[in-house]
Parts: C-alpha cells; structure tokens; sequence
C-alpha cells in the first residue's frame, strides 16, 4: 500500500479523478484492462450525481496550501473473485473513507502483469480529509475554506488530518498495518491456501499478506528477502531493440529475486514437501526380501 496527497496544483484531484474512473481524457484504457468497481460517495448534495465536480472544486477552492485529497493504492489478491473483492474493497471504504464521512472515489483496475501475464487487481481510493459529518449544507466555494469552530456553519467543511485522528507521522505505517489486516480477513474466509512453485515442486501455503518491508521482515524472521528492481514504464514500451534486449536481462533477474525471496518465506513449507518427496522415492523403490 502507498499514499499519494495532492494539493492545490495543476487540477491534480480531477485528473486523478478521470484517472481513476477512466473517464475524459483517460477514457481510451487499455485493451487488456479492466475496471472492475467504480463509486463515489459521501458527496454533497451539489456533487451527488456529479462526483468530477467534486474534486474539480476542490482544485478551485481549497485554501492556498491545501492538501485537496489523498489517494491510497493497494494490490487486492488475485486468488479473490470479483466479488470477494468488491465485498474487501468496501471493507477499505468503510475504513478510510465513510467512518468519518469524507468524500471518496474509489475504483478497482486489472489488467494482466508486464512480467508474467497474471492479473493484477489493484484498488484506488481517493478521499477529502474535509468531512460530512456534520450534516451542514455548504456551496462549493464556502466547502473548502477554513473550518470555523465556534461558527460552523459560516466556515468551510472540518479537516480531519492524520493529526486530528491521532495518526501523526505514523499513518502510512497504521495505514499499511489496516491494510494487512483487512486483506488477510479476506483472505482467511475466502482463500486461506494458495499454491505455489518451488525448485519444481508445487506446495501448498498459507495466504497471507504483511506490511513489512524486506529489511523489518529480514529483522522479525531471519530471513534474506531481497529487494525486487522496478523496470521503467517507458522501457517496456520503447521499440528500441536494444533496450528490449535489457528489459529482458532485467525480466529474468527480477523472476530470479522473486523465486528466491518465495523460497525464503516458505522454506519450512518447502523443507517438508521435500521430506515427503524423498519418503515416497523409498517407499516407491523399496523391494520386499520375499518378493
């Protein structure tokens, strides 16, 4: 999971917006992609039906400054069906966005990974710390201004920061930590196991997720996890043969990584699968005396 804020700059909340929803100029996506879950909610009564308006006054109207929304990006398990992850994808709503009634757009893009072909679901969640909860109408250029305590209904929409809801410098990490909590519930009724490769051997394994790095993972367990290089989107693209020739070489090092960072996390689970491999190579080449 990451966070992305935008502020008041360059129609960043509207464009990620059409970003999001695929729609102005987004709206030619790709051809192997899919959106699998759009909504809007917690609008005002002005946006309802118009959630783009939204954000685009949000760009026009937050005080100088101001952070007009933030975006959350997070990979859902593929070993869900859409339904599973329409039904987690509102557990991160309820979450993040309606508990303190901020104004949310949400969608689920997947498309096919560059690597190896699988799908890719990924939810985008971005929300106005400028909450709802309140009740009281505003227009859209009085929305955004500066909260008023002591008169309310004269000032902009409260900001519930990280600050206000306790997070400080520490939200990305309780972030993350929700995140892994949410996914593994949905994991643990839906899709408890999952198979995987190993030297050759397929193996069985728990199916869970966590939201450490490498280096805290390393720290808690032992392991050598290591980390996996990011291939630039403008070389996967490029037609140029030479730097075809180097997405490839790196292709290969990062299938490389990914295999030896998976033997690490389940070499207990590999171990056994090799003991009962050799155990049923002797039971299979053992030849009774009296036969």
């Amino acid at each position: 999971m990451n966070i992305r804020h935008n502020v008041k700059k360059d129609s960043s909340s509207k464009n990620t917006f059409h970003y999001l929803t695929r729609t102005a100029h987004f709206a030619e996506q790709k051809a192997d992609e899919e959106l699998e879950f759009v909504r809007s909610g917690n609008m005002p009564s002005w946006a309802i039906d118009a959630p783009a308006s939204f954000w685009h006054s949000a760009d026009r109207y937050e005080i100088a400054r101001g952070r007009t929304s933030s975006t959350l990006t997070v990979a859902l398990p593929k070993e869900l069906s859409k339904q599973q992850r329409k039904e987690l994808v509102e557990a991160f709503i309820q979450e993040f966005a309606d508990q303190y009634q901020f104004p949310y757009t949400a969608a689920v893009h997947n498309h096919p990974s560059e690597l190896t072909g699988e799908d890719q679901p990924h939810l985008h969640l971005m929300y106005s710390e400028r909450s709802m909860a309140d009740g009281i109408e505003r227009p859209p250029e009085q929305f955004f201004k500066q909260y008023r305590p002591k008169n309310p209904s004269k000032g902009g929409a409260q900001k519930l920061t990280a600050d206000a809801l306790g997070y400080g410098r520490d939200q990305v990490k309780a972030f993350r930590e929700k995140t892994e909590q949410l996914i593994n519930q949905a994991l643990e009724m839906h899709a408890p196991m999952k198979t995987v490769i190993l030297e050759g051997m397929e193996i069985v394994v728990p199916n869970r997720v966590s939201h450490l790095s490498n280096q805290e993972f390393n720290q808690k367990y032992g392991t050598q996890l290591q980390d996996v290089p990011q291939i630039y989107r403008w070389k996967l693209k490029s037609a140029d043969p030479m730097i075809q020739l180097e997405v490839e070489a790196q292709k290969h090092t990062i299938q490389q990584i990914r295999q030896f960072n998976k033997l690490q996390i389940y070499q207990k689970e590999y171990n056994q699968a090799l003991a009962q491999r050799k155990n049923q190579d002797h039971d299979d080449s053992y030849t009774p005396s009296w036969f």
